[in-house]
């Protein structure tokens, strides 16, 4: 690849200002990206208000099964339940028969 000497010659200036440019790529980036976390938030806000209410409404009965055959109280059974709906809302809401 041979260099061309008329570009080359041209003034810094006038050939455009890459660092305007980078600096633009990388405002638009970091909108795109902010754009898309506070979609991800509310997403998954409401994810967690469907999880929570599924907790909530669980059949006890059921709850005592999986309980007893996990080996753990019924009281941790629930609590790490509602920690899996804070964390892992839509796993939850697959679990205890929602449609995620």
């Amino acid at each position: 690849m041979s260099l061309d000497h008329g570009i080359l010659n041209v003034p810094l200036a006038k050939r455009g200002n890459i660092d305007a440019q980078l600096d633009a790529y990388k405002a638009n980036q970091t909108r795109d990206a902010r754009a898309r976390a506070k979609a991800d938030a509310v997403e998954t806000k409401a994810l967690r208000v469907k999880a929570r209410g599924l907790v909530a409404a669980a059949d006890p009965a059921m709850l005592e099964r999986v309980a007893s055959n996990a080996g753990i109280a019924l009281r941790e059974l629930r609590t790490r339940l509602n920690s899996d709906a804070h964390w892992k809302p839509a796993w939850v809401i697959r679990v205890l028969g929602g449609a995620a």
